[in-house]
């Protein structure tokens, strides 16, 4: 399987949910700053990125954003893992530019398109926790530049469209140290 940044896409087929989404869902905007999910909350919907991109979030001890994640066109974007425990959000999802969506409300999606597969959400929980898992070896298998590259090699079109702030962040490195490595 081709290796991308959002790899749970090449361990699960979500072809029928996205569909979905894209034929029975409502479309949204959301302006940069505006979430999708604020963390604490109960996801409602599962989205499909249509156009922009949105990043995930979480508040550190000091109460600073950290990036954790990105969803970008084509990618799913939900708060799975904690509405499939019945938790509230330990995320937020959060829009970084003018960003269009596919929504659909959460229980329906999933349960309409468990009817072509009675096992997707336990698939989807398992392709979830692989691509964390992945991410949180990289951090310590991979350098920083490293790191940057393989970003850069999933997103040849869109990495210099992200927000230097918040690509350091999800990379952990500083802003500076982020500018330094683009100049190579």
């Amino acid at each position: 399987m081709a290796d991308s940044f959002n790899s749970y896409k090449n361990i699960v087929d979500l072809r029928p949910l996205i569909e979905l989404i894209k034929e029975e869902g409502k479309p949204a905007v959301y302006e940069r700053g505006e979430c999708l999910l604020h963390e604490g909350d109960m996801e409602r919907y599962i989205s499909v990125v249509d156009s922009g991109y949105c990043r995930y979030t979480t508040l550190r001890s000091d109460g600073t954003e950290s990036v954790i994640g990105f969803s970008m066109p084509g990618d799913i974007a939900t708060g799975f893992s904690d509405r499939m425990n019945r938790l509230k959000s330990r995320l937020s999802i959060i829009a970084s530019c003018r960003l269009k969506v596919m929504q659909l409300p959460f229980n329906y999606a999933l349960s309409k398109a468990s009817e072509h597969d009675s096992l997707l959400a336990i698939k989807m929980e398992k392709a979830f926790s692989r691509t964390l898992f992945e991410r949180h070896l990289n951090i310590y298998k991979l350098s920083p530049v490293e790191r940057y590259r393989k970003f850069v090699e999933s997103y040849p079109d869109i990495h210099r469209q992200i927000q230097v702030k918040e690509l350091a962040s999800f990379l952990l490195i500083t802003p500076q140290h982020l500018r330094r490595i683009r100049k190579f």
